[in-house]
């Protein structure tokens, strides 16, 4: 009982902490370096992916070269710890912009902090100025966290279902 009060005091002050710390903001080009990283924890999670560090590279500039779509990064102390990224796309069912989100990842020492939280939030407060009407993601169907994650924030489970197909060159 007392080493479980510890720890939950411990999580309480480090999450203080870390909120007074967090920078939350727009990624660039000299973030690329630290957000190849993040990328490769994030596809060991999601079984679709297989990283590979030219590609992301690439995928990275692109985003930030397009006005439709943004890189958000959190710092503490400087040292990048989470992205997401959001992109416009356009919903006939809503008749409205739509914010796609993906590559949600905060790293693995400072998960169960609120860092997610705080990037959300964030997300949500560019979606409303950018005239976005709803927010929508996939997610890895074995990864319960970001799922209730999700619940969390009030998303809903979709009957629709991801596919793809790679364009051959």
């Amino acid at each position: 009982m007392k080493k479980l009060l510890i720890k939950n005091l411990q999580k309480k002050y480090n999450t203080v902490i870390l909120k007074n710390n967090l920078d939350i903001s727009k990624g660039d080009i000299e973030d690329i370096p630290y957000l190849i990283p993040l990328l490769k924890e994030l596809f060991t999670i999601e079984k679709d992916f297989t990283f590979d560090k030219s590609k992301h590279e690439e995928g990275l500039k692109l985003l930030i070269s397009n006005n439709n779509s943004r890189i958000v990064v959190a710092r503490f102390e400087n040292e990048v710890i989470a992205m997401v990224t959001i992109q416009t796309i356009i919903s006939t069912a809503t008749g409205s912009k739509t914010g796609l989100i993906e590559d949600f990842i905060v790293k693995d020492d400072f998960r169960d902090l609120g860092v997610g939280t705080h990037l959300f939030n964030y997300l949500k407060e560019y979606a409303k100025k950018h005239h976005m009407k709803r927010l929508q993601l996939v997610c890895d169907e074995d990864n319960d966290v970001a799922k209730e994650f999700y619940t969390n924030k009030s998303f809903k489970k979709s009957n629709l279902a991801a596919w793809y197909n790679h364009l051959k060159e």
